[in-house]
């Protein structure tokens, strides 16, 4: 409330200039309560230390350097190449990592619903390993209300989402429901082939589609490097795909000082760790 007051005012409502405004309040009444029986002035101080306290402390202060996390400055495309930008989580435990992520899609899925329908690819959103951040019923983090509802609706504004995961099992059915293209590799339980089978095949065998006794056999026979691909687009549904070999160097996460050095060096992508959020 105290910061919707400042902004409609024209002024900022940063988490400082928060702290004056709770020692004295602009506003007399909060609904039909008196400010004073809404929050007493005890409670109001020390809410104001503890933000106060909060503000101080180092680790803070590097949440509040970075780029601005504005999704549709980072899509603008002015150059030949397509703008990538990386937002890496490695460096934070699995709380923090939940609550980054959670405000990053949420802010992605605010900027697809400014967009206008469209049939043409404008954006895709990529992520790797999502092992934790789309549970099955009732795990609920940040992060599972904004990409289920980028795999429903972010496809008719031109927005595709790109998830890769080990643990089929560990997925929301809605998010498996929505998914028009799967990439399948070598499942090495039988929970994590009947979870796949049943979401890519269990809605298709009346209409013509792979028997889901076939796509099991087919998934246990899978050799390695090996993938089975399913496409709802496509009138011939599966294919079997042996990518090529390729060579890259797995060395593991990048480390902050390293993230700044590729961010500095001129590349096209956006490097952003902890700093950049």
């Amino acid at each position: 409330m105290l910061a919707e007051q400042r902004l409609l005012a024209g002024q900022t409502a940063e988490l400082g200039a928060l702290l004056h405004d709770l020692a004295t309040p602009p506003l007399t009444h909060i609904g039909a309560l008196e400010m004073d029986e809404f929050m007493p002035k005890r409670q109001r101080k020390e809410l104001a230390a503890a933000l106060n306290t909060l503000l101080a402390s180092p680790t803070f202060a590097s949440w509040r350097q970075g780029l601005t996390l504005d999704i549709a400055e980072w899509m603008k495309n002015d150059g030949p190449t397509t703008p990538v930008t990386i937002v890496s989580v490695a460096h934070l435990d699995d709380e923090e990592r939940a609550l980054v992520l959670g405000v990053l899609l949420e802010e992605v899925l605010s900027w697809v619903r400014t967009l206008l329908g469209s049939q043409r690819l404008r954006g895709l959103v990529v992520f790797d390993e999502v092992y934790g951040f789309l549970p099955p019923h009732p795990n609920n983090p940040p992060t599972k209300r904004p990409l289920v509802a980028l795999m429903k609706q972010a496809r008719a504004f031109g927005v595709g989402v790109v998830v890769a995961t080990q643990n089929p099992m560990d997925l929301d059915y809605r998010a498996l429901s929505n998914a028009g293209l799967w990439c399948i590799g070598r499942l090495q339980t039988d929970a994590d082939r009947a979870r796949v089978v049943e979401s890519v095949a269990g809605g298709e065998a009346a209409g013509g589609g792979e028997a889901a006794s076939e796509l099991t056999q087919v998934l246990k026979r899978l050799a390695p490097r090996w993938f089975l691909v399913r496409d709802a687009h496509l009138a011939e549904q599966t294919l079997l795909l042996q990518p090529r070999w390729t060579m890259s160097f797995m060395r593991g996460p990048m480390t902050r000082c390293e993230t700044q050095k590729a961010r500095g060096a001129g590349r096209s992508a956006s490097w952003l760790a902890r700093g950049g959020i």
